[in-house]
């Protein structure tokens, strides 16, 4: 469910961030000598542990660093200014996203083969995002169970207009793709703790709404 399609990143500057933070956590959980999902549990605040909290933050730092970011440079947010979160930060920008959605999917080879409108190829993009938003603060238990009709919808809807399962697949890497950008861009005013807590959440929901909107595709063939 992760694979990269060369086509859809041919700039390394946007590729990077994706790139750099998937992994983090079996990397940081092999430095350790704990289970990835132990890491990915105190991300998400679901469990406390000072040692693997340090790795987090030292492996931002390296990541920081590798996109030509100062990791010590003072915050401009004024006094009692609430620290930006994912999710409003995505609700301010979901035309953006869409649009920029829209880009990349024209761009694809194999995604724009499938010779449909425009508003029809993003008509099931923002349902599957809010959707993503509402279920990514459940632990993972909750997730597996979580109704995802947008993404069974989305996978319905493909297939009945004639895409590929791996084209499929492919969208959803571009809604990661532009929301991952999207943080990127904002980083300096955001908790970098808290940052990567919400991509992990952002990431694990996402997956699970591409394997639902997956097995409903091939249930309709």
């Amino acid at each position: 469910m992760h694979r990269d399609n060369s086509s859809t990143n041919v700039n390394p500057a946007i590729r990077a961030p994706q790139t750099l933070y998937r992994g983090l956590y079996v990397r940081i959980a092999r430095e350790l000598g704990v289970d990835p999902s132990y890491v990915s549990r105190v991300a998400r605040g679901d469990r406390h542990s000072s040692e693997v909290e340090d790795a987090l933050r030292q492996a931002l730092e390296k990541i920081e660093r590798r996109l030509g970011r100062s990791t010590t440079a003072k915050r401009t947010e004024l006094p009692g200014q609430a620290t930006k979160r994912l999710k409003p930060l995505v609700k301010q920008n979901r035309s953006r996203i869409r649009s920029q959605w829209l880009a990349h999917s024209q761009s694809d080879p194999n995604l724009r083969r499938v010779k449909i409108p425009a508003q029809k190829r993003t008509a099931p993009i923002l349902p599957v995002l809010q959707e993503t938003m509402q279920v990514m603060n459940l632990s993972l238990k909750e997730m597996a169970t979580a109704s995802m009709k947008a993404a069974e919808l989305h996978g319905r809807m493909r297939q009945a207009q004639g895409f590929t399962a791996m084209a499929l697949v492919e969208e959803y890497n571009l809604v990661r793709r532009c929301v991952f950008t999207l943080a990127q861009e904002h980083c300096q005013q955001m908790d970098t703790h808290l940052l990567i807590q919400d991509l992990t959440q952002f990431g694990e929901a996402l997956d699970l709404q591409t394997q639902r909107a997956l097995q409903d595709y091939l249930a309709a063939c």
